[in-house]
């Protein structure tokens, strides 16, 4: 195996990604054939794929890697919970996150970016809007209901339980705990940021990588998780 190889793999793992500009020299081993070659073992073999995005080269770990993937306890680490803390707490958490990349990348085409910023009330307001359309469904029993719709209820019943609090609460038991909770992971992460006028923004690395995991059939199955409880509601 080449020593450039090892070199740019290094670097990937080291970041999780390669910048053109801030490192010219792995940059350039990245792009030479026999690297390129190499590289392919290690996505096959650990588990990742390789994204190119501009000036930049990502490392991605995929469903099949077995390094990077996370439990239930990881999680609870990277959010600083100790066990006290309800799973569903974790998963309402998880309802969240996923509902925040739709409002930023829920659009069409080939750059689904919808917004550039929100505010955390903003947000705090549009999931708790949400949500009360979601807990408002009444679940009918019927063959063709969804089996997940029911944890959709209770996760948003769960949010609703909950108090307002202070913008810069870490507690569980407010809705601004909950979201700034995942925030902090998210920033860690470099994924979202909170600037100091509070608003909440996607990173480069977030802009560079959403088109490669949005790609058509996922925006489409996205939509419709997150319109499950608006079409419901609607149909009361």
């Amino acid at each position: 195996m080449n020593r450039e190889t090892v070199e740019v793999f290094h670097g990937l793992m080291k970041r999780g990604w390669i910048d053109r500009r801030e490192d010219s020299i792995l940059w350039s081993y990245a792009q030479e054939a026999d690297v390129q070659e190499e590289l392919e073992d290690f996505k096959a073999v650990i588990g990742i794929d390789l994204v190119r995005a501009g000036d930049r080269l990502y490392l991605v770990p995929t469903q099949d890697n077995d390094l990077f993937l996370k439990n239930n306890q990881d999680y609870r680490r990277d959010i600083r919970a100790d066990n006290s803390i309800r799973n569903r707490d974790l998963y309402l958490m998880n309802y969240l996150s996923i509902y925040l990349i739709y409002v930023f990348f829920g659009g069409e085409g080939s750059d689904p970016l919808q917004r550039d910023f929100i505010s955390k009330e903003e947000f705090v307001t549009q999931f708790t809007n949400y949500c009360r359309q979601t807990e408002s469904v009444e679940l009918t029993g019927a063959e063709d209901t969804p089996d997940y719709s029911e944890n959709f209820v209770q996760l948003a019943q769960a949010w609703m339980s909950k108090l307002d609090g202070d913008p810069d609460s870490q507690k569980f038991d407010c809705k601004y705990g909950i979201l700034n909770r995942i925030l902090s992971k998210y920033k860690i992460d470099e994924i979202f940021d909170v600037g100091d006028d509070g608003l909440i923004r996607p990173t480069r690395k977030m802009k560079d990588l959403m088109p490669y995991f949005l790609r058509k059939d996922r925006v489409a199955e996205i939509k419709n998780w997150i319109r499950e409880g608006d079409g419901n509601a609607q149909n009361q």
